[in-house]
């Protein structure tokens, strides 16, 4: 039998004869029966759910010694200090035993002081949240633990730290804040060509901007040449190198008059039709007699 045990619902008479508080009594029930088969972080669940719901000192003391199993001597203390504090019709050998439990625990404690930076940052030992910068000095067992620092908008920090009994030391954070924005260098290869983000102009290229981080539209103009339009994705805290190639529009097609069919046929036809008109005078005329050399009265050469 263990040296401090848990109150039971027979002797929790607080929690008796009430039938409003069936399920504070349900849960209290249940946490110790969890509390005996060695599952204190599901004890704790039911112990505090019955305490939400009655405020009984019996339940705050079976609180403080499911704490103590689970390592969290400061919570522990605390717990069963209220405890002690709360409860009229404590025994005396009970207060002392509850005194005694408590000196025990704290002699196996360190006392850390967490120097945070920013404000509001949550503290985590051992992957459970014990507090917000700033905080009090917290006991902590002796041993290894892991601890993180986060907060909204920083890079969170983890550390592994060592803790010796008796032994209080202070820890210093300054979380690094995450960058909201980046920076984008826009070239073009046709200098003072308009840069637009988002529909806005925001220079004449070469141009340096800063954006904040995620995708943006780009589109940079220059008279006579294609427009580029394009995605811009920026990053926290990094420059981006955008060197934007505009292009000539293509050659438009001048198909001149005399390269077309329709211009040729008819000119070929008109063409070919003089040239008939032509051969045709000339062979139904009658030629004129050819002046020769033979004596007069000949006939002529037709």
């Amino acid at each position: 039998m263990r040296a401090f045990c848990l109150f039971t619902l027979l002797c929790a008479s607080a929690l008796a004869g009430d039938a409003k508080l069936d399920e504070a009594k349900r849960h209290f029930s249940q946490g110790v029966a969890l509390y005996n088969d060695g599952n204190f972080n599901a004890a704790l669940a039911e112990f505090e759910a019955a305490y939400k719901l009655k405020q009984s000192p019996s339940v705050l003391y079976n609180i403080g010694l499911t704490q103590k199993s689970l390592f969290h001597y400061n919570e522990a203390i605390d717990s069963l200090q209220e405890y002690a504090a709360k409860d009229k019709k404590i025994k005396p050998d009970q207060q002392k035993q509850v005194q005694q439990l408590i000196s025990e625990m704290r002699a196996l404690l360190a006392t850390v002081t967490f120097n945070v930076i920013p404000d509001g940052a949550a503290i985590k030992l051992d992957d459970r949240t014990i507090g917000q910068a700033p905080m009090k000095p917290y006991g902590i067992a002796a041993g290894n633990h892991k601890l993180e620092i986060s907060a909204d908008g920083y890079k969170p920090q983890k550390s592994d730290i060592l803790v010796s009994a008796g032994q209080p030391q202070t820890l210093n954070f300054k979380l690094e804040m995450i960058p909201k924005s980046g920076k984008a260098h826009i070239t073009a290869n046709q200098p003072l060509s308009e840069v637009k983000i988002d529909d806005k102009l925001v220079g004449m290229a070469p141009v340096d901007v800063e954006l904040p981080i995620g995708g943006h539209q780009i589109e940079v103009i220059a008279k006579g040449y294609q427009p580029y339009r394009g995605e811009l994705v920026v990053a926290g805290g990094q420059v981006r190198e955008v060197k934007v190639t505009l292009e000539l529009p293509p050659a438009p097609t001048r198909e001149k008059f005399y390269k077309k069919w329709y211009f040729w046929v008819p000119v070929s036809v008109i063409a070919a039709g003089a040239v008939a008109v032509g051969l045709g005078v000339g062979l139904t005329q009658k030629p004129a007699p050819l002046v020769g050399t033979l004596d007069p009265g000949a006939q002529p050469v037709n």
